[in-house]
């Protein structure tokens, strides 16, 4: 199981929820039937994505009460479902943390130890020989080769933090 979303609030007086999503492959919730919420598996009766937030009614659900107990409580699905909806382009932060990464001459660049974000994008922690550095994930600077990521040492020059 892996979370997609946290439950910020009840919406309105029916049981729905408003949460935010986890993950930017927003595709997965498109069909999504199933999926747990604390220790329960629940059952999806619609759900909306309106301006970055997602708008979700559970079956088990029927009132703001019952809503309310769910607050701050993850909504996770099967790994399966969210590798389904991911572009081929795309990685899951748990596949990046760990990856070493080599640049286009086939010299050791380092290993991703974090990935975090500021706002505007991804940035790689990027640990070699114990010394960490920051690089924002940018497409020209980081090429994706199959499963792997090949860093172009020129322009990581250019923005390494």
């Amino acid at each position: 199981m892996i979370e997609v979303a946290i439950i910020v609030k009840p919406q309105g007086i029916k049981g729905e929820v408003k949460a935010r999503p986890l993950t930017n492959v927003l595709a997965v919730f498109k069909s999504l039937k199933n999926a747990q919420v604390g220790e329960k598996n629940v059952t999806i009766e619609h759900i909306s994505l309106r301006q970055g937030f997602l708008y979700i009614k559970f079956k088990e659900v029927k009132t703001r009460n019952e809503a309310e107990e769910l607050r701050n409580q993850t909504i996770r699905i099967d790994k399966e479902l969210l590798t389904e909806a991911k572009g081929e382009d795309e990685f899951f932060i748990d596949d990046l943390i760990g990856m070493v990464l080599y640049d286009d001459k086939g010299e050791l660049v380092g290993q991703i130890v974090d990935v975090t974000n500021y706002g505007t994008c991804d940035i790689f922690v990027i640990e070699k020989e114990g010394r960490r550095y920051e690089a924002p994930y940018v497409d020209d600077v980081f090429i994706k080769q199959g499963d792997r990521i090949v860093v172009d040492s020129e322009k990581l020059k250019e923005v390494l933090i």
